[in-house]
């Protein structure tokens, strides 16, 4: 597509004011956020760089979840003036149908679906991953990452492609309960499967109880059962079984890999699918909070809004939208609705407020 002129000025108008809100979301994003750690940072007195290399690393994650707040408000502040100084009524009195003014801000949404879906591939969690290191290690001066003391239901991708369940597992105690371990071969199928009623870590090695050990060779199983089993591949520790790296920290190949395992395990992964399908979807709503965001800004700016008006109206979208996506989340992790479904919903309840916004703009 060749931009002509008024598309070359409708953009730039745009991405004006687009761009310094970008970073000026982000940047009060970092200040609130640095206000709050003000007593750490004066216990600990970390290095500046530290500091710096933090906000650095979580750069990649505000981008991914604000860019659809500050596309908003570009629409309220750069088309409602626009709209304010009559230039929309201009070009519409010329002739040009009104979504063609705005076709150059809408490619601009797709690209920045494009660049959210890339972000969540692997920078996001890579970043939140390096950052929780940062604040916990250089900031907070602790020897590792802050961890959980306990679990149930807990999967774990570990060392030798070796899948864990727990039903119960407790690092303070040293012990876990209803263990299932499946090990796989190159082709990713379970080559031997570990059932035990019990676990306890001691001397630096786990040691099973009550145990049903399966080896598969193609159509045979051979079954043997053990009252204690020394398990010397199992190298994690209890505290590296519950330390937190979760779902939102797994780079998407191994969020993917990790739901291929638990899905040829027979294990439940209605979390990790959850994860998947919001990384994918919820950057969509770059291009479809710009069509509820360019009706409103028509509409607010002809009737006389302020500004104020506009970027309250941005916010309250924002917080629903938020709530919405949360909801959804508790509603796939649950396994009451499919992930991937229970992840579109929010984008369908935008996309519906969008339709009479949209039509009520032709007449």
């Amino acid at each position: 597509m060749i931009l002509g002129k008024i598309d070359r000025y409708v953009l730039r108008e745009y991405l004006k004011v687009f761009l310094v809100l970008v970073f000026g979301v982000i940047a009060i994003f970092v200040v609130v956020n640095f206000f709050e750690m003000t007593d750490k940072i004066a216990d600990h007195k970390p290095s500046p760089l530290a500091i710096a290399r933090y906000y650095l690393w979580m750069t990649p994650y505000l981008l991914s979840i604000l860019m659809p707040i500050a596309e908003l408000l570009a629409c309220f502040f750069s088309v409602g003036e626009m709209n304010r100084r009559l230039e929309i009524l201009a070009l519409k009195a010329s002739g040009i149908d009104i979504w063609r003014v705005f076709l150059p801000i809408l490619l601009l949404g797709v690209i920045n679906t494009g660049i959210g879906i890339y972000l969540n591939w692997e920078l996001v969690p890579k970043g939140r991953l390096k950052a929780a290191e940062i604040k916990a290690r250089e900031i907070e001066k602790r020897k590792d990452l802050p961890s959980r003391t306990f679990a149930r239901n807990l999967s774990f991708f570990g060392e030798g492609d070796r899948l864990y369940f727990f039903s119960y597992i407790n690092s303070r105690e040293r012990r876990a309960q209803g263990i299932s371990i499946f090990v796989f071969d190159s082709s990713r199928r379970i080559r031997e499967r570990f059932d035990a009623v019990s676990a306890r870590y001691t001397d630096g090695h786990w040691t099973l109880e009550g145990v049903i050990h399966r080896v598969f060779k193609g159509d045979e199983e051979v079954m043997r059962k053990y009252a204690k089993y020394v398990d010397t591949l199992m190298k994690e520790t209890p505290a590296q079984f519950l330390k937190p790296l979760g779902d939102s920290l797994m780079t998407t190949p191994e969020l993917l890999k990790r739901i291929d395992f638990l899905k040829r395990a027979g294990l439940v992964n209605y979390e990790e699918r959850t994860e998947l399908a919001i990384r994918f979807l919820f950057p969509i709503m770059n291009f479809i909070i710009l069509l509820i965001g360019l009706p409103l800004a028509v509409f607010s700016s002809t009737r006389g809004g302020n500004r104020a008006v506009s970027f309250g109206s941005a916010l309250f979208l924002a917080f629903f939208y938020w709530g919405a996506l949360q909801s959804a989340r508790a509603f796939g992790e649950t396994g009451k609705l499919d992930p991937w479904i229970a992840a579109s919903i929010p984008n369908l309840l935008f996309l519906l407020l969008a339709i009479p916004l949209m039509l009520r703009m032709h007449r």
